[in-house]
């Protein structure tokens, strides 16, 4: 077998529950001398439904190949090389070769490892794409691709990497100088000046990670207020990419690329309670299912409104003040951690205020024919050292920065931001005309994974992922020397 190269695991959680079924498990047969686990994850093959688990020490890496039934087929160690760091990057093949796009831990440099069952071996090969000049943003994995989409800080470009199963990669360049970007109500500005955080010291965008199978009512996974508060954000389906641009307090601006054409377009939508300076409000907004849901708020007056991007029509806005009760029954807000489940106009002031000083968002979710709005606001973030790394298992560490915005790990990363939400904010109902609604909203799958982890003792070496459409919770039982799967 050909030497393996490190294969990281930073795409675990560090809590396990109990959960509402479980679906199987397998014994970790392969690591006979320590039962110490460093990390681990699974991967699903959507061609063959087959499931490829990675478990690992200091040393080697353990990986195991089963049917959704979790029994195993196939079993494959390997010694850890700490070459590359960084996994940026899934692709699988009919064949259960899966492959990963890899880094070095300054995300300069990068290549495939391919894992094949079948041959028992581990091929990793270089890319020769260069970086020079190129900064990172943000990856996302559709329909069996991976992107790596890096910007052009000197010309404003865009390049978009994209990998494949037939280990060809492709870049697609979009030239955005000649675009007008606005970061007041009329002051231009550049894309990179726009992508710039100063908190982070670092140029940034946050992911909105579909659902890979597209088997539920939500194209978009539940996410929550802490990621939505983010101020550019991107998503991504059928190989066309918008990213949303909401530092400007007057207008959010989306970004639309296609892959495939290599074109791209920008558009600007008035953002509700225009007629306020930018200082004396926040604002943001967030996309589901091709709406843009936007939001404003200044200390006395709470803004939203709907449109429909493909024809830019608004359907919907509404102004909230602060001296009325919010408009729908039954639904509590919380205000820092603490729930209110009967609303006076006492507490919407205060809400109002909390959502002002607060970094806002926005989130949508589907609930049969209706919309589940939720609006809010975290704490706003402190400057820290951005160039700080975060140890992420055994010798694997990535910039911060990275790790803050689920850069590896959607699943896991979105599951963290419900646990740890501290933030202000109240869930209201739209029907299909966007008018408000009272019937009781259910909570989603990330809530209800939650609920079982507070009940139950923490443990190590978990993992979240997506199969048949169902979230999938799963751990190594280190008693049991076993590999435990739940369904949720």
């Amino acid at each position: 077998m050909k030497n393996a190269f490190i294969f990281p695991f930073f795409l675990f959680l560090n809590f396990i529950v109990v959960g509402q079924k479980s679906i199987g498990e397998f014994s970790h047969s392969l690591q006979t001398d320590n039962k110490t686990v460093k990390g681990s994850f699974s991967v699903v093959n959507k061609m063959t439904n087959d499931i490829a688990t990675f478990i690992s020490d200091r040393k080697h890496i353990y990986a195991y190949l089963t049917d959704d039934k979790f029994v195993v087929k196939k079993k494959l160690k390997f010694k850890k090389n700490t070459k590359y760091r960084g996994v940026v990057g899934k692709i699988y093949s009919p064949d259960n070769k899966f492959s990963f796009v890899v880094s070095n831990v300054n995300v300069t440099t990068f290549g495939t490892i391919e894992f094949d069952f079948k041959k028992d071996t581990v091929v990793f090969t270089k890319d020769p794409f260069k970086t020079k000049g190129l900064t990172l943003l943000q990856n996302f994995n559709e329909q069996n691709k991976s992107h790596l989409v890096f910007l052009r800080k000197k010309t404003s470009e865009l390049v978009v990497r994209t990998y494949t199963n037939n280990k060809k990669a492709t870049n697609t360049t979009f030239n955005l100088k000649g675009d007008t970007f606005l970061i007041g109500k009329n002051k231009k500005t550049s894309l990179t000046k726009l992508l710039y955080n100063t908190l982070y010291n670092d140029y940034t965008i946050t992911k909105i990670q579909s659902f890979e199978y597209g088997e539920t009512g939500n194209k978009i996974q539940p996410v929550s207020i802490e990621t939505t508060a983010e101020y550019t954000k991107l998503y991504a389906e059928n190989d066309v990419i918008k990213i949303v641009f909401d530092k400007n307090k007057y207008y959010t601006q989306v970004l639309t690329l296609n892959l495939k054409k290599g074109t791209h377009s920008l558009i600007k939508i008035e953002k509700p309670l225009s007629e306020i300076t930018g200082r004396n409000k926040a604002s943001n907004s967030y996309i589901f299912n091709n709406f843009l849901f936007m939001t404003a708020c200044s200390r006395k007056n709470l803004g939203v409104a709907v449109y429909d991007l493909e024809n830019g029509k608004k359907l919907k806005e509404f102004t909230l003040n602060y001296q009325q009760k919010l408009p729908f029954k039954d639904v509590p807000i919380v205000i820092q951690g603490k729930e209110y489940k009967s609303v006076n106009k006492k507490q919407t002031k205060v809400f109002f205020r909390k959502i002002y000083y607060s970094d806002i968002g926005i989130t949508v979710a589907k609930q049969n024919n209706n919309f589940i709005v939720t609006i809010g606001g975290k704490k706003p973030a402190t400057l820290h050292n951005p160039m700080m790394s975060l140890k992420m298992g055994d010798n694997v560490s990535i910039y911060a920065v990275n790790n803050y915005r689920g850069f590896l790990d959607p699943h896991s990363y979105i599951l963290n931001t419900f646990r740890n939400k501290k933030s202000t904010y109240f869930k209201g109902v739209l029907d299909n005309e966007f008018n408000f609604v009272s019937i009781p909203i259910k909570e989603n799958v990330y809530d209800t994974i939650n609920s079982y982890v507070t009940k139950n003792r923490q443990q190590e070496n978990s993992h979240v992922f997506e199969l048949n459409g169902k979230m999938i919770y799963s751990y190594y039982d280190q008693s049991a020397n076993m590999y435990k799967f739940l369904a949720f």
